[in-house]
């Protein structure tokens, strides 16, 4: 499984993965991988801080994380 940080360049540390968009950042998930959820957990929580997405808007459904 690919996880994308699409503003992942402002996440700390960084994600592992590189990619062709200047901001953007990946992590591959393979099967048997040994995951270290807590710092994927940050990395979800630091992004989800980030500017971008208003959750709360109606376009999006209104979801709430």
């Amino acid at each position: 499984m690919k996880v994308g940080f699409f503003r992942g360049t402002a996440l700390r540390p960084l994600p592992p993965g590189e990619s062709k968009q200047k901001e953007a950042r990946y992590l591959d998930i393979y099967a048997g991988d040994k995951l270290d959820t807590k710092q994927l957990a940050t990395w979800i929580k630091q992004a989800a801080s980030l500017p971008g997405w208003d959750f709360g808007s109606k376009r999006d459904g209104g979801i709430r994380l």
